[in-house]
Formats: structure tokens, C-alpha cells, sequence
């Protein structure tokens, strides 16, 4: 995998596990989310506070030539669209495993079925209830206090407390949620309200 420098850290990760950020044509800062976008790109972790310093102390001058000064509430403003894009790539992940079949919302569906491979758990959910779901489920992997509205976005719904991630229908399809981890990671600490940031034990629980 290709590896990138955080211009604010110096730390060096797989690009993919970084913020990319562009020059647009008409000259503006645009974040890359996707990773996809022409021309050079400027890497920062995947952190609020790192985006900011590094606007505020203008390093994209010097990776991408973007010279111009943001004032604060500019920066607040970008800093809200970015969080937009990170959302919306992890609302269409979701999305994804829906379209296929793979992923079943709600405590009711999920009792129903067989062993998850993930599990997202929204931030105003019943802790008893999850306790029984992954008892239930057995899931290898579960994402923690996710806005309750942003699941419901992947569904059409207003609002979720659970969403379970199974195995396809189709054997030769072999994701297993990885891109649904990814981006929850890259986009979790731009959180605002009921960020899992604040707990001690994060978003983000493994289980081999």
C-alpha cells in the first residue's frame, strides 16, 4: 500500500488511513474522502485537530500552494463539511451491504437471524438490549455509540438503535466490513455530539 506523512504529526500510514486534501480548479481547498481526486495531495490524520492546525498555521501553503486565510468561523464551516463527507462514506458503506441483503436492521431482525459478522450499536441504545443481541449474534467485530439518525440514514428511517452486518448471499462476495470500520474510524473523531471519544474504551471493540 502507498504510504503518505501527516503534514502536521510527521507520522506515516497507509494513505488510505489518512485525511487527503486537494486544490480544486477554482482554486479552493477540497477534501479527498475518497482518495480519488487529480492532482497533489496534502495528508493529515484523521483528526479535527489536526485539520485545524493545519489551517490555521497554513500548511496547505506549502504542500499545495493554497494560500488563502481562513478565518474561524471559515474553518469551523470546512471543518463541518468535512465531517459531512466522512458521514455520508460511512452511511453509503452500510448502504452497501443493504443493497445486498447483508445487513439487517433493528433488535427484532436481529434476534431473528444467525451469527453476525458486525455489529453497530447506536449511542442512545438500550445497554441490556445490546447485551442480549450480541450474546445472540456472536458478532467478531462491533462498532459502538454511533448516532442513532446516521443509521437510520442507511435505511431510510429516522433513526436505528441496531444494525447487524451478515454474510452475503453471494459466496464469491467475500467482504467482511472492513470498508465499514474504515470509514467509522476515520470519521469517529469528528463526532460532535455523543462522540464515543469521551468514553475510555472508544468505538471500536475487536474480538478474534
Amino acid at each position: 500500500m502507498v504510504k503518505r506523512t501527516c503534514i502536521i504529526t510527521g507520522e506515516i500510514d497507509e494513505s488510505t488511513n489518512l485525511l487527503r486534501f486537494v486544490v480544486g480548479p477554482d482554486r479552493s481547498l477540497t477534501p479527498d474522502v475518497l482518495n480519488k481526486l487529480p492532482g497533489r495531495g496534502a495528508y493529515t490524520l484523521p483528526k479535527p485537530e489536526y485539520v485545524k492546525e493545519a489551517l490555521y498555521k497554513n500548511r496547505f501553503a506549502k504542500h499545495l500552494g493554497f494560500y488563502k486565510h481562513l478565518s474561524p468561523g471559515e474553518a469551523d464551516l470546512f471543518l463541518s463539511s468535512l465531517e459531512k463527507l466522512l458521514q455520508k462514506n460511512f452511511i453509503q458503506q452500510i448502504g452497501l451491504f443493504r443493497k445486498q441483503g447483508s445487513a439487517v436492521a433493528g433488535a427484532g431482525n436481529l434476534k431473528e437471524n444467525q451469527v453476525a459478522k458486525g455489529l453497530l450499536i447506536a449511542a442512545d441504545a438500550s445497554e441490556r438490549e445490546a447485551r442480549k443481541i450480541m450474546s445472540l449474534t456472536r458478532p467478531s467485530w462491533i462498532l459502538k455509540n454511533i448516532p442513532a439518525e446516521t443509521l437510520g440514514k442507511a435505511f431510510g428511517r429516522n433513526s436505528l438503535a441496531f444494525v447487524g452486518i451478515f454474510s452475503s448471499k453471494n459466496e464469491k462476495n467475500k467482504f467482511d466490513g472492513h470498508h465499514i470500520r474504515h470509514s467509522f474510524r476515520r470519521w469517529e473523531a469528528f463526532i460532535h455530539e455523543n462522540s464515543c471519544q469521551r468514553g475510555t474504551d472508544g468505538c471500536i471493540n475487536e474480538r478474534i
